[in-house]
């Protein structure tokens, strides 16, 4: 069953992954490509069972122009995504605050390919509009591509993401009133969320969905978050980047828990 997205632009029509070139030279020149994208995170099950929170790995796949989940035995992802952190950060921070590098290779199964971007947020402690996380992606070279900022929102949540200027691109926002955010539900309804993605001038122009990773994982509590990201017409593979960014910023900053949070939680 194809997913169909709640926004459709007047002229989105369907393309599947299958009609796509794939013969690419370039990580960037691969998301050029990509009417969406499809993010999974790599379950850790250790986690779940109360051992010290490891670093976040996300692979990103091509999708089709509805941001259907791709089938994972047949296609392989186009981005291996591996945080960099420390320990005890990870350990005793919530993730909106620690700081981490992300370094996002094109995808090779049998040999370490090399960086195509780069996201890095240094520690924030963040309080109400105090202090606000900022992460910057960058090409492997040091080239800046842009600014992800987390600014403060009384009832929505999201982020902004702006160019290299520090010119706001877009702003990706959510409700606050939807289930993830309320309850910790196992079922796939209650943990789906929409953020829409807004122009600099205030039209919604497409969607990213945090998706389920399924009910058995969602009732062992592990920590394991997909996104559909689809991206708005005629964006740039430097725009594509940055909302690719968001998405994982999105992530760290309402979906990921250390087992501190956990543990309060609980209590």
């Amino acid at each position: 069953m194809q997913y169909q997205p709640a926004y459709q632009s007047p002229q989105q029509h369907y393309v599947n992954p299958g009609q796509i070139d794939t013969s690419f030279n370039s990580g960037l020149e691969a998301i050029s490509r990509c009417p969406s994208v499809y993010i999974k995170q790599r379950p850790d099950y250790l986690e779940s069972l109360g051992f010290c929170e490891k670093k976040n790995v996300y692979y990103v796949y091509q999708s089709d122009t509805m941001g259907n989940k791709p089938d994972f035995k047949h296609q392989a992802p186009i981005f291996k995504c591996k945080e960099e952190s420390s320990c005890w950060q990870r350990n005793f921070l919530p993730g909106a605050c620690r700081a981490f590098d992300l370094k996002v290779k094109q995808y090779d199964q049998k040999q370490d390919t090399n960086t195509v971007f780069r996201l890095s947020r240094e520690f924030k402690c963040t309080f109400l509009c105090l202090a606000r996380p900022i992460m910057e992606v960058q090409l492997q070279n040091g080239g800046k591509i842009g600014y992800i900022y987390y600014p403060f929102m009384c009832c929505d949540k999201g982020v902004e993401i702006r160019d290299e200027n520090n010119s706001l691109l877009y702003s990706v926002k959510g409700s606050c009133c939807q289930w993830p955010f309320l309850v910790q539900l196992p079922c796939e309804a209650c943990q789906r969320a929409r953020f829409d993605i807004i122009d600099s001038q205030g039209q919604k122009i497409s969607e990213l969905w945090k998706e389920s990773a399924g009910f058995c994982n969602a009732l062992c509590n592990v920590d394991a978050t997909n996104f559909r990201l689809m991206f708005p017409q005629q964006s740039t593979s430097r725009q594509k980047v940055l909302l690719l960014a968001a998405a994982l910023f999105i992530d760290f900053n309402y979906f990921e828990e250390s087992p501190q949070d956990q543990n309060n939680d609980s209590l």
